[in-house]
């Protein structure tokens, strides 16, 4: 086992640990809390738990925002006049028509394509959380973490998301990229991508 997937190991176990505490103590206090309703008359204060921390918000992955309806107005490409044609040499060769260029990959489509990513990073690492990660791993990278190591330090090296979509569609076709964990891993690109 490599180094990376030992300390990744060693600290979604201390995490999972750490909630496994939280969810016990909480747990103890709505025993507690159980216990003193069902000793009090039918109108029994409010409990205030205001002082219960959580302590998993860290943990946790912010919610996606709502994306805001976009309207997209059509824009309006002045026509050019057609040049006059000369008349065709039959005498020439035949040219072949020009190379179809591919056109940019179609991410105007999906919502990772236009809701805001949030703080820009400079490594896209720094953006996954360690459960996003996890997720990653086990989903898109098929419990592969040296692969997911690897496209991670590939995206880190592109420029545009425009070359980072053109990557995954390349090497990942079999991705939806509609999906909800598609999306997550996009919006940690574009952190760094824009």
């Amino acid at each position: 086992m490599e180094n990376n997937e030992r300390d990744f190991l060693q600290e979604a176990q201390k995490e999972i640990a750490f909630l496994k505490e939280r969810i016990a103590a909480l747990e103890e206090k709505l025993a507690a809390w159980e216990v003193h309703a069902a000793e009090v008359p039918q109108e029994a204060p409010e409990v205030d738990f205001s002082d219960v921390e959580l302590g998993v918000t860290d943990a946790l992955p912010e919610p996606a925002p709502t994306p805001e309806p976009v309207v997209e107005e059509p824009v309006l490409v002045p026509e050019e006049p057609e040049e006059p044609r000369q008349p065709e040499d039959p005498k020439a060769p035949e040219q072949p028509a020009p190379a179809a260029v591919a056109p940019s990959a179609s991410i105007s489509g999906y919502a990772w394509s236009k809701d805001n990513p949030g703080i820009l990073v400079k490594n896209i690492r720094s953006g996954i959380s360690l459960l996003d990660r996890a997720l990653f791993i086990g989903t898109l990278f098929k419990e592969d973490f040296n692969l997911y190591d690897n496209t991670i330090a590939e995206l880190n090296n592109l420029h545009t998301l425009d070359e980072a979509v053109a990557y995954i569609q390349e090497h990942f076709p079999e991705w939806e990229m509609g999906t909800d964990v598609v999306y997550r891993f996009m919006m940690a690109v574009r952190k760094k991508l824009g």
